[in-house]
């Protein structure tokens, strides 16, 4: 990318990346999942024989962003082995079962696409010899059709919507329920209802990390034994989800940049909620709920009381990230997209790989 320089360089001290990384953040607007107390924590995590490579982006000789590229090489079952080069991620479902989202480099929101660019401009060069596919995931824009045909790359990108809400506009109606629609208004009230039968309702928000701590290992116990009644794949399959997460608010509760949420009924749980806080943004990150009883929705009641209860406090937004089911679509005010993105250098092993995909959607659809 004309103007901007960029540089890779083999991480050989991840505590020292992750000092520089805590001094650059001052300088950059960015999320949670950018932030140090993220990067910090997964390179703290990570095991020590990974590659990671530093990347750092100049413009006029002065660092304008930072960003962590991991090197792989993978052998999937049905699939051409590739070396791989992941932007704050490893390719590896292992590690990155922690799922990234709004991804992207450490810099100020203007200089984002640019240094995106940049990494394509170098990928395009080949990549200083790394690797023949680049994986950009959850970032908000990545890299241009028209630049990837010119280049005669193979691509694909998966759009995913993501769903906010404007909790300025809570405040302003002093009512979680004006901002929905009719049919959300009366799906909440119905929850409401239902659940107030049997008591008093409450949200209570963890004091400290030993609480935090607690909160999280009963939100595991209900999330587990919902996705395991539904036969569905749960968040805690791979061992590093925990340990990276427990880590991450032994870590950063003390910081503020960790909410833990227990909603009870007549003081029986019903609902545990684990977000992040960035500069007025709260990220609804991951849950679990006592929802055995069909007919009973603490996942609506949860949410609408976190909601409440963030709006209160001052946050600006209530963002449920990446994915689309009932829930966000009826509570948000407002959406955007994600991207998931597959770069790869023309090699006979991918043509082969994507005309057998492609034969296999005409075929089964």
């Amino acid at each position: 990318m004309k103007g901007i320089a960029l540089e890779l360089a083999p991480v050989e001290s991840r505590p020292a990346l992750e000092a520089e990384w805590r001094a650059f953040e001052a300088r950059a607007a960015h999320g949670f999942f950018l932030s140090a107390a993220w990067i910090g924590t997964w390179l703290a995590t990570l095991p020590p024989a990974l590659r990671l490579y530093r990347a750092v982006g100049r413009r006029s000789g002065q660092a304008i962003g930072l960003a962590v590229v991991a090197v792989t090489t993978t052998r999937p079952f049905l699939r051409a082995p590739s070396r791989g080069l992941h932007l704050n991620s490893t390719g590896d479902e292992r590690w990155d079962c922690i799922a990234i989202e709004h991804n992207g480099f450490l810099a100020a929101p203007a200089d984002q696409a640019v240094l995106i660019a940049a990494l394509g401009d170098w990928f395009t060069a080949g990549a200083g010899g790394l690797g023949d596919e680049l994986r950009l995931p959850g970032i908000g824009g990545g890299l241009a059709t028209d630049f990837l045909d010119r280049n005669r790359l193979l691509h694909s990108t998966q759009q995913r919507p993501g769903f906010a809400v404007d909790l300025a506009r809570v405040r302003d109606a002093d009512d979680f329920t004006a901002v929905l629609s009719s049919n959300a208004r009366q799906q909440l009230r119905r929850a409401q209802r239902e659940f107030e039968r049997d008591g008093a309702i409450a949200v209570t928000e963890a004091r400290d990390a030993g609480e935090a701590l607690a909160f999280f290992a009963a939100l595991k116990e209900l999330h587990v034994r919902s996705w395991q009644r539904r036969g569905q794949r749960h968040a805690f399959v791979e061992p590093y989800f925990e340990v990276f997460h427990r880590a991450l608010i032994e870590r950063e509760f003390g910081h503020g940049a960790i909410q833990l949420l227990r909603i009870t009924v007549a003081e029986r749980a019903i609902g545990y909620l684990y977000n992040f806080r960035r500069a007025g943004r709260v990220y609804a990150y991951q849950s679990g709920f006592d929802d055995g009883e069909r007919k009973r929705r603490p996942g609506v009641l949860s949410h609408a009381l976190a909601i409440g209860h963030n709006a209160a406090a001052g946050a600006a937004v209530y963002d449920f990230l990446a994915g689309e089911n009932q829930l966000k679509t009826s509570f948000a005010t407002d959406r955007y997209a994600l991207a998931w993105q597959v770069i790869r250098f023309p090699r006979l092993k991918y043509r082969l790989e994507s005309a057998a995909r492609h034969a296999k959607q005409r075929l089964f659809g």
